[in-house]
């Protein structure tokens, strides 16, 4: 059983790709479980397997400690760490190959605080782990906002310490120029490099670019470019997720040779 963890900024396409991921594994004859990790959601295109709405509505959240959305929203995610175990049951009782988890919208509140680490570990417990982060092709429409969210995605990976593939989504709202010019980017990172130095950055910013191009390098080589309209790259995001916890090895090949 692999945990795969959605995480990305708001509005990045984390619940729509938890949806057309889901589907396409399932076209693929493996089983796959669903968990919502956001209290606030209140509309989703599937039906999660688990919900921590079930446990921790945050409207009731907001009632109770007379809170504000976001102040509600944070103390949802806080006070569920004493459910976790409750949807790790859930999903165990399904015993699916794949368990794929939408968090929340604001991805503060789930990568930088300590309760969405303690609930990463809690809910995955001994299964390996993979985290996708999700970039909006919007903000790849510059050099200079595509790298802030570079940055952004580092941050994600230095908080909840899994292993991270980065995932360019919605691929299908680029231009046909814009999205031949990002899989460069992919293919070759020095010319992202090329095209954030035209910019002309302030000073400061250019020496942080040219005193550490590894760290867009590294991000920008390994991510995969996809689209939940027209599924796109579903086929490649699930190569890389293998290759991450599985050695590569397709999921039923690798059950084949543990039981034979």
């Amino acid at each position: 059983m692999y945990f795969v963890y959605v995480l990305g900024p708001a509005g990045s396409g984390k619940t729509s790709l938890t949806s057309t991921f889901s589907e396409w594994l399932k076209m693929q004859k493996l089983s796959v479980a669903t968990v919502n990790l956001d209290p606030a959601v209140e509309w989703m295109p599937y039906t999660p397997d688990a919900d921590i709405r079930d446990y921790i509505p945050t409207y009731d959240v907001m009632k109770k400690f007379n809170l504000g959305p976001k102040g509600a929203l944070i103390a949802s995610v806080d006070l569920f760490v004493d459910h976790i175990y409750k949807l790790r049951v859930e999903v165990e009782k399904q015993q699916p190959n794949y368990v794929l988890v939408d968090t929340p919208g604001q991805l503060e509140i789930f990568a930088f605080r300590p309760a969405g680490r303690l609930l990463i570990e809690q809910l995955s417990g001994d299964s390996r782990s993979v985290a996708l982060f999700l970039i909006d092709s919007y903000f790849a429409t510059k050099p200079s906002t595509m790298a802030s969210v570079i940055m952004l995605a580092l941050a994600a990976a230095f908080s909840h310490r899994l292993p991270q593939i980065n995932v360019l989504t919605k691929i299908d709202m680029l231009t046909p120029e814009l999205h031949g010019r990002i899989l460069q980017w992919l293919e070759d990172p020095e010319t992202f490099i090329s095209d954030l130095s035209e910019e002309k950055l302030p000073r400061h910013y250019e020496e942080l670019v040219y005193s550490t191009p590894e760290v867009f390098t590294s991000v920008l080589q390994d991510a995969v470019a996809v689209s939940s309209v027209t599924w796109e790259g579903m086929d490649r995001l699930y190569a890389a997720i293998q290759r991450v916890v599985a050695g590569g090895e397709d999921y039923l090949t690798e059950e084949y040779s543990e039981v034979y």
